[in-house]
């Protein structure tokens, strides 16, 4: 463990003593050691995994080691160490393989079994590389990772490979029991893991982001050819072909190359700063996204359903071919058990969906309906051309800042809620109470014209409501009153902006005519805080029941 440490520090002191543009060049150079060493190495290649190719993988291990340390950034040190993780492994199951089985080289034309720790290391590898992706996964909502992206990526992956093995020749490939076999499984599973990263990020980040969404693609593509070089050269050790070996080896090494390249080249993309405003999503192609959406979650596991049991059905008859083996059996279980777990998710984010909705139409503080509520129910209402019609009344609350400036924001919370509870018991049954901001609000009735007795009765219950004493905490009493302004709501251009515009010059015309009155002395504690007592007048300078303002509250 001292050792550990000492050797991380002695990497931390080298990286500060070298300058970011120095690293950068020495980590070039380093890359195209490994490169030259491969290009050395291809052309002896003789179609079996042999020390030269393990005395490569472990070359290729130490340099990328050096790289990692090297990187001047450090989100990039950490892809590269996993990409570092995965090229050591594969050595190392590797070197086990000629060193327990057979020393001249790793061939599957024998039939020859690699042993259970090499198959172990060569699966527990594959975890890295899907790390990699997670890693360079764009940032959503201000989280790197979330868990329903996480099961929509893995639904998409396992089912379109589940669909693979039951309609193509790879499901006899995986299922004969050989250790190759489940290798090109894995690789042809990361593949998928890295499309649906992509995919998945196309359409599930609000505001993508363009520089860490080609680091994604990038990542996605270097992993893609890593493994599906991995499964060429897997198959090419089953056949004894050279030149397929050699390819499959060339690919894997753009591969690595390209997950080199884009992490040292840009290293890894920061979070784009946040405006000082919410965002508002651009509008997206919600056709493609629709189609991708049934094609995957829906129509593969509704396909991966029918192949399976009508190949296991088939296989029951007498005299019928082998049904899908395990593998392809136990693929296909999972993808539609991923699919019940992300409709599960899916049903959930609507609920929480449909509760955000709701909590968006209501304040609050208050309980009252908020801007947004009231403009639905005027959307759904006013345009009506039945019933007695209906009246905009605005009104505000008369002293309201003095409570405020006197007792504190507890206090006028206090009354607010109090105001919004008395007067939803006069609205109620004849409309909607709905809180605008600050002390302002509006009562949507469905009383007939503002000049309607019907009207005209609420609207002055409304005003006694407002007018009651409330008690606010620390046991002082205050009154506010209220200014008014209604109008008659008719269909119109002009809609709910034009309503509240007009209603509101009524309510200061109503605040202006309005006189002040006496007001009531304030019951005050008989014990407060000596600051709050140097700030309590001997009367409250809030609106007596019935007065009006010396200025407006707003």
């Amino acid at each position: 463990m001292h050792g550990n440490a000492a050797a991380h520090r002695a990497t931390r002191s080298m990286r500060s003593a070298w300058p970011a543009g120095r690293r950068r060049q020495a980590c070039a150079a380093l890359a195209a050691a490994l490169l030259t060493s491969w290009a050395l190495l291809l052309p002896g290649y003789d179609g079996s995994i042999d020390r030269a190719v393990v005395a490569g993988e472990c070359l290729g291990t130490v340099l990328l080691a050096a790289i990692t340390a090297l990187s001047p950034c450090r989100r990039a040190r950490h892809a590269l160490a996993l990409l570092t993780t995965y090229i050591g492994l594969t050595a190392l199951g590797d070197t086990y393989w000629l060193l327990t089985v057979d020393p001249t080289g790793l061939s599957f034309v024998d039939d020859e079994f690699e042993p259970g720790p090499t198959i172990a290391v060569e699966v527990v590898r594959y975890a890295a590389l899907l790390g990699l992706l997670a890693h360079a996964t764009p940032v959503t909502g201000g989280r790197r990772w979330t868990w329903r992206r996480g099961v929509a990526q893995a639904q998409t992956t396992v089912s379109v490979t589940a669909l693979l093995l039951l309609a193509t020749p790879a499901g006899e490939l995986v299922d004969d029991g050989r250790s190759y076999s489940l290798f090109c499984f894995f690789d042809v599973a990361v593949a998928a893991t890295a499309l649906g990263a992509v995919l998945g990020a196309a359409w599930t980040t609000p505001r993508p982001d363009r520089r860490a969404t080609r680091h994604l693609t990038a990542t996605a593509a270097g992993v893609g050819l890593l493994v599906l070089g991995d499964a060429v050269v897997v198959l090419s050790l089953t056949a004894g072909s050279t030149a397929t070996g050699a390819a499959g080896m060339a690919t894997v090494l753009a591969g690595g190359t390209a997950l080199i390249a884009v992490n040292l080249r840009t290293g890894h993309p920061a979070p784009a700063p946040s405006g000082a405003l919410p965002h508002v999503p651009r509008p997206g192609h919600p056709g493609l996204v629709l189609t991708a959406t049934v094609a995957v979650q829906v129509l593969t596991p509704l396909a991966v359903s029918a192949l399976t049991a009508a190949r296991l059905t088939a296989a029951a008859q007498p005299g019928s071919s082998a049904g899908p083996g395990a593998a392809t059996v136990g693929t296909a279980v999972a993808a539609l058990a991923l699919t019940v777990l992300h409709a599960t998710a899916q049903a959930h984010r609507a609920r929480l969906a449909q509760v955000a909705a709701a909590a968006a139409q209501r304040d609050e503080l208050t309980g009252a309906h908020s801007r947004r509520g009231l403009s639905a129910h005027a959307h759904r209402h006013l345009d009506a051309t039945t019933g007695p019609g209906w009246t905009l009344a605005l009104f505000d609350l008369d002293g309201f800042k003095a409570v405020n400036d006197t007792f504190g924001h507890d206090a006028g919370d206090e009354v607010l809620r109090a105001v919004v509870a008395r007067a939803a018991a006069v609205v109620d049954g004849h409309g909607v109470l709905a809180r605008l901001g600050g002390d302002e609000f509006v009562a949507l009735l469905r009383t007939g014209p503002a000049d309607a007795p019907a009207t005209t009765a609420v609207l002055e219950r409304l005003r006694e409501a407002v007018a009651a004493p409330v008690e606010v905490p620390g046991g002082v009493t205050v009154a506010v009153g209220a200014s008014l302004g209604a109008v008659t709501a008719t269909p119109g251009p002009t809609g709910l902006a034009g309503l509240l515009s007009a209603a509101d010059r009524r309510m200061y015309a109503d605040k202006r005519t309005r006189r002040p009155t006496a007001q009531p002395p304030a019951q005050v504690p008989a014990r407060l805080p000596a600051q709050a007592q140097n700030q309590v007048p001997n009367q409250v300078p809030v609106q007596a029941p019935g007065g009006g303002a010396g200025r407006p509250s707003r």
